[in-house]
């Protein structure tokens, strides 16, 4: 079975766990490649649509691992009961959703020891959401696949901790890949440069809220460009 860099980093940042739930399987191939690797002794394949679970247990038994894998039909973490899994993962879906679906089950997601998660779009808007309620932050990556970033944000639950950050360009940016400059950082803002830029240029500005917008974007530009050229220091 050969999988992407994107999945594989998840599989890599998945902890030595007793069972872990996939949310939003797809195929089913983070839950596989961890059983075949022994990370984890049981998963569950989570899925709110049915080819998707039909694909991953057609997987998952070419693959010799679907003794040690559920297959279950459901929205987010409805699927799941209080304290039956470790931990999950939620990749590839957008960043709303995803803070949508954290929303939603507070009483399953208070139980995990880990969460990791990789919103395919508004990262941002996940990372503001996690930062302002009660998550800590345990680790965060960056992987390059056919020229486009994903992030990663491995977050637990905690009642105490609530830290927004600062100055820190609306969560374009975490802390913890600032502090540990990550390899791929300088490249990862300048594409986000880009994109402000590609987006300041369609800007109309023939109106007060456009000229603003323009302003503001003109700003976040700045900044980011102050945090890259810095972050080799």
């Amino acid at each position: 079975m050969d999988i992407s860099s994107r999945l594989i980093k998840i599989v890599e940042m998945v902890p030595m766990s007793d069972t872990v739930a996939d949310i939003g399987t797809d195929h089913g191939y983070v839950l596989i490649e961890l059983l075949k690797r022994k990370k984890i002794k049981r998963g569950i394949a989570s899925d709110n649509k049915e080819m998707p679970l039909e694909k991953a247990r057609k997987n998952a038994v070419a693959e010799n691992v679907e003794n040690s894998m559920d297959f279950r039909l459901g929205s987010g973490f409805k699927t799941l009961k209080e304290g039956e899994v470790n931990g999950a993962v939620i990749a590839g879906m957008g960043g709303i959703l995803i803070r949508e679906l954290l929303e939603n089950d507070m009483d399953v997601i208070k139980h995990l020891d880990f969460i990791l998660l990789q919103p395919a779009q508004n990262p941002e808007i996940l990372r503001k959401y996690l930062y302002q309620h009660h998550y800590r932050i345990l680790e965060e990556e960056l992987v390059r696949e056919d020229r486009r970033f994903y992030e990663y944000l491995m977050v637990k639950y905690d009642p105490v901790e609530s830290e927004p950050l600062v100055n820190h360009l609306d969560y374009v940016v975490g802390d913890l890949l600032l502090k540990k400059q990550h390899p791929l950082l300088k490249d990862y803002l300048t594409s986000k440069i880009k994109e402000l830029e590609e987006i300041k240029e369609k800007i109309n500005l023939t109106s007060v809220n456009a000229k603003r917008k323009s302003d503001d974007i003109i700003l976040k530009i700045k900044e980011l460009r102050s945090v890259r050229d810095g972050s080799d220091g």
